[in-house]
Protein backbone atom coordinates (compact mmCIF):
# COMPACT_ATOMS: atom_id res chain seq x y z
CA UNK A 1 0.00 0.00 0.00
CA UNK A 2 2.55 2.24 0.97
CA UNK A 3 4.83 1.75 -2.26
CA UNK A 4 1.20 2.45 -4.25
CA UNK A 5 0.50 5.57 -2.50
CA UNK A 6 4.68 6.57 -3.25
CA UNK A 7 3.96 6.07 -6.34
CA UNK A 8 0.71 8.18 -7.14
CA UNK A 9 1.22 11.04 -4.87
CA UNK A 10 3.29 12.82 -7.31
CA UNK A 11 1.14 12.48 -10.27
CA UNK A 12 -1.88 12.99 -7.86
CA UNK A 13 -0.76 16.11 -7.03
CA UNK A 14 -0.22 17.52 -10.23
CA UNK A 15 -3.92 16.17 -11.29
CA UNK A 16 -5.13 18.55 -7.58
CA UNK A 17 -3.27 21.58 -9.19
CA UNK A 18 -4.52 21.61 -12.36
CA UNK A 19 -7.93 20.96 -11.85
CA UNK A 20 -7.79 24.06 -9.14
CA UNK A 21 -6.10 26.36 -12.06
CA UNK A 22 -8.91 24.70 -14.59
CA UNK A 23 -11.24 25.80 -11.82
CA UNK A 24 -10.15 29.54 -11.09
CA UNK A 25 -9.71 29.64 -15.01
CA UNK A 26 -13.48 28.72 -15.19
CA UNK A 27 -14.74 31.28 -12.29
CA UNK A 28 -12.45 34.39 -13.05
CA UNK A 29 -12.27 34.31 -16.66
CA UNK A 30 -14.64 31.87 -19.00
CA UNK A 31 -17.94 31.88 -17.08
CA UNK A 32 -17.84 35.69 -17.33
CA UNK A 33 -16.76 35.75 -20.94
CA UNK A 34 -19.84 33.01 -21.49
CA UNK A 35 -21.95 35.49 -19.75
CA UNK A 36 -21.17 38.63 -21.65
CA UNK A 37 -21.50 36.92 -24.81
CA UNK A 38 -24.61 36.05 -23.88
CA UNK A 39 -25.54 39.38 -22.94
CA UNK A 40 -26.23 37.99 -18.60
CA UNK A 41 -23.76 40.76 -17.03
CA UNK A 42 -22.69 44.25 -17.61
CA UNK A 43 -19.27 44.38 -15.99
CA UNK A 44 -19.23 47.02 -13.08
CA UNK A 45 -15.58 48.29 -14.50
CA UNK A 46 -17.61 48.77 -18.03
CA UNK A 47 -20.22 51.48 -15.63
CA UNK A 48 -18.63 55.51 -15.56
CA UNK A 49 -20.56 58.08 -13.88
CA UNK A 50 -20.87 61.36 -16.13
CA UNK A 51 -18.89 63.81 -13.74
CA UNK A 52 -18.08 67.68 -13.81
CA UNK A 53 -14.85 68.53 -15.10
CA UNK A 54 -12.58 70.22 -17.13
CA UNK A 55 -11.55 69.31 -20.45
CA UNK A 56 -8.18 71.17 -21.89
CA UNK A 57 -7.23 70.90 -26.09
CA UNK A 58 -3.36 71.80 -26.29
CA UNK A 59 -1.30 71.94 -28.97
CA UNK A 60 1.88 69.23 -28.60
CA UNK A 61 5.62 69.37 -30.02
CA UNK A 62 8.81 68.75 -29.25
CA UNK A 63 11.98 70.68 -29.79
CA UNK A 64 15.75 71.52 -28.84
CA UNK A 65 16.69 74.11 -26.91
CA UNK A 66 18.88 76.91 -28.58
CA UNK A 67 20.25 80.41 -27.51
CA UNK A 68 18.39 82.86 -29.26
CA UNK A 69 21.49 84.87 -30.17
CA UNK A 70 24.17 82.80 -31.53
CA UNK A 71 26.58 84.55 -33.47
CA UNK A 72 28.93 83.04 -36.05
CA UNK A 73 32.40 84.71 -36.28
CA UNK A 74 34.79 85.08 -39.04
CA UNK A 75 37.00 86.75 -40.45
CA UNK A 76 36.49 89.40 -43.61
CA UNK A 77 40.24 88.42 -45.29
CA UNK A 78 41.37 84.83 -45.94
CA UNK A 79 44.23 84.33 -44.00
CA UNK A 80 46.58 82.24 -41.48
CA UNK A 81 45.60 82.44 -37.64
CA UNK A 82 48.35 83.82 -35.75
CA UNK A 83 47.13 84.43 -32.28
CA UNK A 84 43.45 83.56 -30.07
CA UNK A 85 42.89 85.52 -27.46
CA UNK A 86 39.79 84.07 -25.38
CA UNK A 87 39.02 80.33 -24.95
CA UNK A 88 36.07 78.36 -24.85
CA UNK A 89 33.50 79.73 -22.12
CA UNK A 90 34.55 82.75 -21.67
CA UNK A 91 32.62 86.05 -21.46
CA UNK A 92 33.48 88.68 -23.73
CA UNK A 93 32.16 92.69 -24.79
CA UNK A 94 31.03 93.95 -28.05
CA UNK A 95 34.30 95.54 -29.75
CA UNK A 96 36.70 92.93 -27.39
CA UNK A 97 39.42 91.29 -29.77
CA UNK A 98 39.02 87.69 -30.25
CA UNK A 99 42.16 86.91 -32.10
CA UNK A 100 45.02 88.27 -34.77
CA UNK A 101 44.82 86.59 -38.44
CA UNK A 102 47.68 87.18 -40.90
CA UNK A 103 46.21 87.47 -44.84
CA UNK A 104 46.90 85.61 -46.62
CA UNK A 105 47.75 81.73 -48.19
CA UNK A 106 51.01 81.63 -46.68
CA UNK A 107 53.65 83.13 -44.22
CA UNK A 108 55.68 84.50 -47.17
CA UNK A 109 52.90 87.10 -47.97
CA UNK A 110 53.64 90.32 -46.61
CA UNK A 111 49.95 91.60 -45.58
CA UNK A 112 49.64 93.63 -42.27
CA UNK A 113 47.84 91.51 -39.47
CA UNK A 114 43.84 92.07 -38.92
CA UNK A 115 42.33 91.43 -36.04
CA UNK A 116 39.48 89.93 -35.35
CA UNK A 117 36.46 92.05 -32.93
CA UNK A 118 33.66 90.26 -30.94
CA UNK A 119 30.46 91.90 -32.91
CA UNK A 120 28.37 91.39 -29.87
CA UNK A 121 28.40 90.90 -26.48
CA UNK A 122 28.12 87.04 -25.51
CA UNK A 123 29.54 83.67 -23.92
CA UNK A 124 32.51 82.31 -26.69
CA UNK A 125 31.35 78.53 -27.75
CA UNK A 126 33.30 76.27 -30.53
CA UNK A 127 31.70 76.21 -34.05
CA UNK A 128 29.13 73.67 -34.70
CA UNK A 129 30.79 70.18 -36.02
CA UNK A 130 30.15 69.59 -39.47
CA UNK A 131 28.57 66.53 -40.80
CA UNK A 132 32.46 64.72 -41.77
CA UNK A 133 32.97 66.01 -38.33
CA UNK A 134 30.18 63.73 -37.11
CA UNK A 135 31.35 61.00 -39.19
CA UNK A 136 34.86 60.94 -37.57
CA UNK A 137 35.95 58.64 -34.27
CA UNK A 138 35.78 61.04 -31.71
CA UNK A 139 39.09 61.13 -30.86
CA UNK A 140 39.60 62.90 -34.43
CA UNK A 141 37.23 65.44 -34.15
CA UNK A 142 37.85 68.94 -33.06
CA UNK A 143 36.99 69.89 -29.87
CA UNK A 144 38.61 73.23 -29.36
CA UNK A 145 38.67 76.43 -30.53
CA UNK A 146 40.95 76.64 -33.50
CA UNK A 147 44.43 76.77 -33.02
CA UNK A 148 47.32 79.17 -34.44
CA UNK A 149 48.22 78.42 -37.60
CA UNK A 150 44.85 77.13 -38.75
CA UNK A 151 43.69 78.75 -42.19
CA UNK A 152 40.77 80.11 -42.11
CA UNK A 153 38.44 81.13 -45.56
CA UNK A 154 37.28 84.82 -45.55
CA UNK A 155 33.87 86.00 -45.56
CA UNK A 156 34.88 89.16 -47.88
CA UNK A 157 33.65 87.13 -51.39
CA UNK A 158 31.61 83.63 -50.00
CA UNK A 159 29.90 84.01 -46.52
CA UNK A 160 28.43 80.91 -47.04
CA UNK A 161 32.13 79.47 -47.37
CA UNK A 162 33.69 81.49 -44.73
CA UNK A 163 35.30 79.08 -41.86
CA UNK A 164 33.83 79.90 -38.41
CA UNK A 165 36.24 80.77 -35.84
CA UNK A 166 33.93 80.82 -33.19
CA UNK A 167 30.34 81.60 -32.03
CA UNK A 168 28.97 84.37 -29.77
CA UNK A 169 26.00 83.28 -27.81
CA UNK A 170 24.02 84.65 -24.77
CA UNK A 171 21.98 82.15 -23.10
CA UNK A 172 19.76 84.50 -20.70
CA UNK A 173 17.11 84.12 -23.17
CA UNK A 174 16.50 80.45 -24.59
CA UNK A 175 14.50 79.19 -27.82
CA UNK A 176 13.13 76.08 -28.63
CA UNK A 177 12.06 75.88 -32.57
CA UNK A 178 9.15 73.39 -33.61
CA UNK A 179 7.83 72.83 -36.53
CA UNK A 180 4.33 72.15 -36.77
CA UNK A 181 1.60 71.21 -39.83
CA UNK A 182 -0.97 73.17 -41.45
CA UNK A 183 -3.53 72.07 -39.31
CA UNK A 184 -1.49 73.04 -36.07
CA UNK A 185 -0.44 76.42 -37.50
CA UNK A 186 -3.48 78.12 -38.29
CA UNK A 187 -4.66 78.04 -34.17
CA UNK A 188 -1.12 79.61 -33.40
CA UNK A 189 -0.10 83.14 -32.85
CA UNK A 190 2.36 85.26 -31.27
CA UNK A 191 2.14 85.67 -27.65
CA UNK A 192 0.41 82.30 -26.41
CA UNK A 193 1.45 80.72 -23.28
CA UNK A 194 3.61 77.36 -23.67
CA UNK A 195 4.72 74.95 -21.03
CA UNK A 196 8.16 73.88 -21.53
CA UNK A 197 9.06 70.05 -19.98
CA UNK A 198 12.82 69.42 -20.48
CA UNK A 199 12.91 65.81 -21.02
CA UNK A 200 15.88 65.10 -19.04
CA UNK A 201 14.67 66.35 -15.36
CA UNK A 202 12.14 63.90 -15.47
CA UNK A 203 8.13 64.16 -15.70
CA UNK A 204 7.68 65.03 -12.36
CA UNK A 205 9.76 68.17 -12.67
CA UNK A 206 7.37 71.26 -12.74
CA UNK A 207 7.31 72.77 -16.63
CA UNK A 208 8.49 76.40 -17.39
CA UNK A 209 6.47 78.71 -18.97
CA UNK A 210 7.31 79.88 -22.35
CA UNK A 211 5.64 82.41 -24.99
CA UNK A 212 5.28 81.94 -28.64
CA UNK A 213 7.41 84.89 -30.38
CA UNK A 214 7.33 84.02 -33.74
CA UNK A 215 4.50 81.83 -36.11
CA UNK A 216 6.14 81.60 -40.08
CA UNK A 217 3.64 81.96 -42.97
CA UNK A 218 4.89 79.43 -45.19
CA UNK A 219 6.34 75.78 -45.23
CA UNK A 220 10.26 75.15 -44.58
CA UNK A 221 12.40 72.47 -43.90
CA UNK A 222 12.68 71.40 -40.71
CA UNK A 223 16.78 71.79 -41.09
CA UNK A 224 17.67 68.55 -38.73
CA UNK A 225 20.94 66.77 -40.15
CA UNK A 226 19.31 63.83 -39.25
CA UNK A 227 15.91 64.26 -41.41
CA UNK A 228 14.93 66.16 -43.83
CA UNK A 229 11.09 66.90 -42.92
CA UNK A 230 8.82 69.47 -43.33
CA UNK A 231 6.54 71.96 -41.60
CA UNK A 232 5.81 75.72 -40.57
CA UNK A 233 8.37 77.17 -37.96
CA UNK A 234 7.33 78.22 -34.79
CA UNK A 235 9.27 79.67 -32.04
CA UNK A 236 8.71 79.16 -27.91
CA UNK A 237 11.00 81.74 -26.05
CA UNK A 238 12.03 80.67 -22.53
CA UNK A 239 13.70 82.85 -20.48
CA UNK A 240 16.67 81.33 -18.56
CA UNK A 241 16.61 83.12 -15.44
CA UNK A 242 18.14 80.82 -12.92
CA UNK A 243 17.53 78.15 -14.62
CA UNK A 244 19.76 75.43 -15.10
CA UNK A 245 18.76 74.35 -18.90
CA UNK A 246 21.79 73.33 -21.30
CA UNK A 247 21.72 74.07 -24.76
CA UNK A 248 20.55 70.97 -27.07
CA UNK A 249 18.46 69.23 -24.60
CA UNK A 250 15.36 67.96 -25.85
CA UNK A 251 11.98 69.14 -24.69
CA UNK A 252 8.12 68.45 -24.85
CA UNK A 253 6.15 71.94 -26.18
CA UNK A 254 2.44 72.01 -24.41
CA UNK A 255 0.80 75.06 -26.21
CA UNK A 256 -3.15 75.27 -24.47
CA UNK A 257 -5.42 76.31 -26.86
CA UNK A 258 -9.10 75.80 -25.72
CA UNK A 259 -10.19 74.63 -21.82
CA UNK A 260 -13.54 74.15 -20.91
CA UNK A 261 -14.20 74.29 -16.74
CA UNK A 262 -16.56 72.94 -14.50
CA UNK A 263 -19.00 71.17 -17.48
CA UNK A 264 -20.61 67.54 -18.10
CA UNK A 265 -17.82 65.03 -19.10
CA UNK A 266 -17.27 61.66 -19.68
CA UNK A 267 -14.32 59.12 -21.26
CA UNK A 268 -13.56 59.61 -24.76
CA UNK A 269 -14.15 55.61 -24.79
CA UNK A 270 -17.77 55.98 -23.81
CA UNK A 271 -18.86 57.86 -26.68
CA UNK A 272 -20.13 56.39 -30.15
CA UNK A 273 -20.51 57.96 -33.15
CA UNK A 274 -23.21 56.15 -36.17
CA UNK A 275 -24.52 58.59 -38.75
CA UNK A 276 -22.93 61.87 -38.23
CA UNK A 277 -24.48 61.52 -34.98
CA UNK A 278 -23.05 60.69 -31.61
CA UNK A 279 -24.22 58.33 -29.02
CA UNK A 280 -23.90 56.73 -25.51
CA UNK A 281 -24.94 53.68 -23.85
CA UNK A 282 -26.98 54.97 -20.64
CA UNK A 283 -27.19 52.13 -18.05
CA UNK A 284 -30.30 51.49 -16.69
CA UNK A 285 -30.36 48.65 -13.74
CA UNK A 286 -29.25 45.21 -13.94
CA UNK A 287 -27.86 44.38 -17.33
CA UNK A 288 -29.83 47.12 -19.04
CA UNK A 289 -28.28 49.94 -20.97
CA UNK A 290 -30.44 52.07 -23.63
CA UNK A 291 -28.67 53.72 -26.37
CA UNK A 292 -29.15 58.08 -26.08
CA UNK A 293 -28.31 60.25 -29.00
CA UNK A 294 -25.99 63.17 -27.29
CA UNK A 295 -24.78 66.63 -28.45
CA UNK A 296 -21.01 67.67 -27.40
CA UNK A 297 -18.54 70.07 -26.84
CA UNK A 298 -14.36 70.50 -26.63
CA UNK A 299 -13.00 66.82 -26.96
CA UNK A 300 -9.58 65.79 -26.80
CA UNK A 301 -8.00 62.36 -26.76
CA UNK A 302 -9.27 60.79 -23.25
CA UNK A 303 -12.11 63.35 -22.11
CA UNK A 304 -15.28 64.21 -23.89
CA UNK A 305 -17.92 67.24 -22.69
CA UNK A 306 -21.24 66.64 -22.89
CA UNK A 307 -23.51 69.55 -23.86
CA UNK A 308 -26.79 67.74 -23.95
CA UNK A 309 -28.41 64.50 -23.35
CA UNK A 310 -27.13 63.62 -20.60
CA UNK A 311 -27.09 64.73 -16.64
CA UNK A 312 -24.81 64.83 -13.85
CA UNK A 313 -24.19 61.46 -12.18
CA UNK A 314 -25.79 59.81 -15.22
CA UNK A 315 -24.50 56.41 -15.89
CA UNK A 316 -22.97 54.85 -19.24
CA UNK A 317 -21.03 51.98 -20.87
CA UNK A 318 -17.69 52.05 -21.90
CA UNK A 319 -18.55 49.08 -24.47
CA UNK A 320 -21.82 48.55 -26.28
CA UNK A 321 -24.11 45.74 -24.81
CA UNK A 322 -24.58 42.63 -25.97
CA UNK A 323 -26.30 42.29 -29.15
CA UNK A 324 -25.66 45.82 -30.45
CA UNK A 325 -23.77 46.31 -33.43
CA UNK A 326 -21.51 48.74 -33.91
Amino acid sequence: MKKFLKRIWKPLLFLLAAAACLAALWVWSIRPLINRLKGDVILPEDIVSVQRGTVEVSLKGQGTVMAKQDVKVTSKPSGILQAVYVKEGDVVKKGQKLGLLKPGRNEFEDFKPVVIYAPVDGTVVKCHADSQDYERDLSERNLSLPRPGTFLEGSYDNTENATCFLRLVNTDTLVIPLYVTEMQVLQLKKGMPAEVEVVSLGSDAEPFPGTITYVSSQIEKSGDRWSDSKGFLVLVELPRADRNILLGVNTNITVPLQKREDVLTIPASALFEKGGKSYVFKYIRGNEATRTEVSTGLANDTTVEITGGLQENDQVLLAPPYGEAW
